[in-house]
């Protein structure tokens, strides 16, 4: 089966003099707990040959090459039709259909994502492991980003962190914001036990950008991005805007029209873990939401 490729780093002539793990640290941003992975499977080498993390670069040129290792995962794997928008070794990108819940918890360990991925890698013969890089509810639907490997996994979770990964959402609203834009800044904290959270003085900082692309009398239809990544973090700040989701029953009132919360992941952009390129990604709104939206005259 196909291990994750290796990464090769050409030596750049400042580094001479520096330990290889000095490199992997502060150059290609690994994590502490990455390194001493690489030092058990020894999974370094410098010019073809072996090498530990603490030898020091005496050269000015030459490569490095660094053996990903595979992340052992007990996912079972099942036959789920998938749409697919992008793969390459490193990662993935998904158009999520809503109902489909992410990756098995306690009480619903098949029927999710992480097992078609599963049976889909075990199919084309590749050794990947399934690393979500950021989340969608259940009954979200649209893009998500699968890394499939830790190594890719915590250096596109750094791009998240420093808001370098850009999510676009379109979204249906019970009613109409007060203004046409504007930054949705209130702090979000989970609500006693269950999955419901709450605007909160002392929540988790929550940062959501909307903007209006068309209003009827009754209803608008969002263009939103996230900074932040709070759970329900949409849901939650349009709901303590006044115009929750159609559809949402937890955070709105349940609708006629739809079954599930109006939201869709529509754009997806950021920079390839390996070779920096630039990548974007849109997926179109899938009927239930293209029919609601004719209905509300929204389109």
């Amino acid at each position: 089966m196909l291990n994750p490729p290796p990464l090769r780093i050409a030596i750049n002539p400042a580094w001479k003099g520096r330990t290889i793990e000095s490199i992997l640290r502060h150059e290609l941003r690994f994590s502490r707990k990455q390194i001493i992975t690489l030092k058990k499977r020894n999974g370094v080498f410098l010019d073809g040959r072996s090498v530990l993390v603490k030898e020091r670069l005496e050269s000015t040129g030459g490569e490095l090459l660094i053996l990903i290792p595979p992340t052992p995962q007990d996912i079972l794997p099942e036959k789920i039709p998938l749409t697919i928008l992008y793969e390459d070794p490193d990662l993935i990108v998904i158009d999520k259909p809503a109902g489909l819940l992410v990756h098995p918890v306690r009480f619903h360990l098949t029927g999710t994502l992480a097992n078609a991925l599963t049976y889909h890698w075990q199919q084309t013969g590749e050794t990947a492991s399934f690393h979500p890089v950021h989340r969608l509810d259940k009954q979200t639907s649209g893009l998500l980003l699968i890394a499939k490997s830790s190594w890719s996994h915590q250096q596109l979770s750094l791009q998240l962190r420093a808001h370098e990964i850009h999510r676009t959402y379109l979204a249906f609203t019970d009613g109409n914001p007060p203004r046409n834009s504007g930054l949705l800044s209130a702090p979000i904290k989970r609500a006693g036990t269950g999955m419901r959270r709450i605007v909160a003085a002392d929540g988790q900082t929550a940062l959501t950008r909307y903007r209006v692309l068309r209003r009827s009398p009754t209803s608008a239809l969002l263009l939103l991005q996230i900074i932040t990544g709070r759970t329900h973090q949409i849901r939650v700040h349009l709901s303590h805007l006044g115009t929750a989701l159609i559809g949402d029953p937890l955070y709105g009132q349940p609708s006629a029209w739809l079954d599930r919360p109006a939201l869709h992941a529509a754009a997806l952009r950021f920079r390839h873990p390996r070779s920096r390129q630039l990548l974007k990604f849109r997926a179109p709104l899938p009927p239930d939401l293209e029919t609601l939206g004719e209905l509300l005259n929204l389109l």
